[in-house]
């Protein structure tokens, strides 16, 4: 961390000098680097083991408090794994393969597992189980 930091000083001083000055966002950038970035995991359920595959059901977690009520009207953010990839996430799970029949009655659908760094108090809005608090 303190290489980015210091690179982040570098590049300020440059800007400084050459006149551009430094703007909210690079402010917003040091914040992060000196708070670190927290781990966030997005599970996905899919109707397929292909990373285009639609959506069946999420969870979300993080290090910030939710509520623990189901609420339905809080879709997935993403239509599918790819989607979710596209906007930041990495894929750290895939699913298993399995014989058809196997977990026949228990299995939710084909589980990924992704995660994404946030800087403090950042991260997706919702939920499933509500809003962030």
């Amino acid at each position: 961390m303190a290489t980015k930091i210091e690179s982040w000083l570098n590049q300020a001083e440059m800007n400084l000098s050459n006149g551009s000055g430094v703007s909210t966002e690079d402010l917003r950038t040091l914040r992060a680097l000196i708070c670190g970035e927290q781990q966030h995991l997005l599970y996905i359920w899919a109707n397929a083991d292909l990373v285009a595959a639609d959506v069946i059901s999420w969870n979300y977690f993080g290090p910030f408090d939710s509520e623990f009520m189901f609420d339905p009207k809080n879709e997935c953010p993403y239509k599918n794994v790819k989607e979710a990839m596209a906007d930041g996430w990495r894929v750290i799970s895939f699913p298993g393969i399995e014989y058809p029949l196997d977990n026949a009655h228990t299995q939710l659908g084909h589980e990924f597992i992704l995660e994404r760094f946030f800087a403090s108090g950042e991260g997706l809005d919702y939920t499933p189980h509500g809003a962030r608090k």
